[in-house]
């Protein structure tokens, strides 16, 4: 198959959930606030995944603050809003990305306001034109019904969240939510910096405690040139915990294999 190089409604709408005969996992990522680095966390984890030999695709569903496409550095024709426009059809608007992961941009460019039950459809087609391993849906931040949306489709869903208690209780209020709704995963919480506070204290809020991310600018330098970090900074901290994620999603341990270069990485059997 050929792909491309370059408000709240009513929850009320048909849910095409994805059939687990499809993929190994789908897992929508989202977050009580935006800023939080969600799609950092997404895009690199996907990274990780296609490295290590599986399938992988990304869908930022989150059609008003896009910025997958700028992460990995894709300038795309087609988006998911042209989908939703009827102006592409699914097998236009996957691109592929670095390390193979194959990519499903938003859309830079806002053309229109999205409803959850087109993001639904969108999703399920392009879900089907490529028949992932893993699938990862950069949700919108917050509990828009695209949100929630997002989180029935995939069946499971993972929150990034920041070390401050603002944030903290804007991820427990969209846990709650899903957490009726779909699968919750655990908890990334990125960008520890001077503001610190017990993974034991986060746990006891959200549950599982995934992977703790510190800052580190060397995120913005990538970010800015559309590299993901975890090709260029392997032996970071930052990497390491990215790694923790991509194997909870996996459910298998994942880590770098360092004589395959840059760009390889393996899976742990057993």
């Amino acid at each position: 198959m050929n792909y491309s190089t370059a408000k709240s409604e009513k929850f009320d709408c048909i849910i095409f959930k994805l059939s687990p005969l499809v993929m190994k996992r789908a897992v929508a990522i989202v977050s009580g606030k935006g800023g939080t680095g969600k799609s950092f966390v997404t895009c690199n984890t996907a990274v990780i995944l296609a490295g290590a030999g599986f399938k992988t695709l990304v869908i930022d569903a989150d059609i008003t603050m896009a910025s997958v496409e700028i992460m990995y550095g894709i300038n795309p024709r087609k988006t998911l809003q042209d989908i939703i426009l009827g102006n592409a059809k699914a097998e236009e608007v996957i691109h592929e990305g670095p390390n193979g992961v194959l990519v499903a941009p938003a859309g830079a460019r806002l053309k229109k306001r999205l409803r959850a039950s087109e993001l639904d459809a969108a999703i399920n087609s392009i879900v089907n034109a490529v028949f992932p391993d893993f699938l990862l849906i950069d949700a919108a931040a917050g509990l828009d019904a695209e949100v929630v949306m997002a989180a029935e489709i995939a069946g499971n869903f993972l929150i990034v969240c920041n070390p401050e208690i603002t944030s903290l209780a804007d991820a427990y209020k969209v846990k709650s939510v899903l957490g009726s709704r779909s699968r919750f995963i655990g908890t990334v919480l990125n960008r520890i910096g001077r503001v610190r506070i017990l993974g034991e204290r986060i746990s006891r809020i959200l549950g599982p405690l995934i992977a703790s991310i510190p800052e580190d600018p060397r995120v913005r330098e990538t970010i800015d040139c559309g590299v993901p970090y975890v090709l260029t900074h392997r032996e970071s901290i930052v990497t390491k915990q990215l790694f923790k994620v991509a194997s909870a999603i996996a459910g298998v341990e994942l880590y770098p294999e360092k004589e395959k270069g840059l760009l390889g990485f393996l899976r742990r059997k057993g």
